[in-house]
């Protein structure tokens, strides 16, 4: 992973949208992969696994698009 993209990551209390679309306060372990030069935050280290494993057929595609 590149420098840029670790300088590219929110600000720790600052409000993102994870991959299914809720907003949480974005902390320094919540759960994200960087996939295709963009960050995407979830709600579980299981839904980051499952994407990490598989993205183009994670059960979260159909909130996330990756092409």
């Amino acid at each position: 992973m590149s420098e840029d993209a670790l300088k590219s990551l929110p600000m720790v209390g600052s409000q993102i949208v994870t991959a299914c679309g809720t907003k949480e306060k974005y902390i320094k372990t919540t759960p994200r992969a960087f996939h295709e030069g963009k960050w995407y935050y979830f709600c579980t280290p299981a839904c980051q696994e499952d994407f990490i494993r598989d993205p183009e057929n994670s059960c979260l595609t159909s909130h996330i698009t990756t092409r």
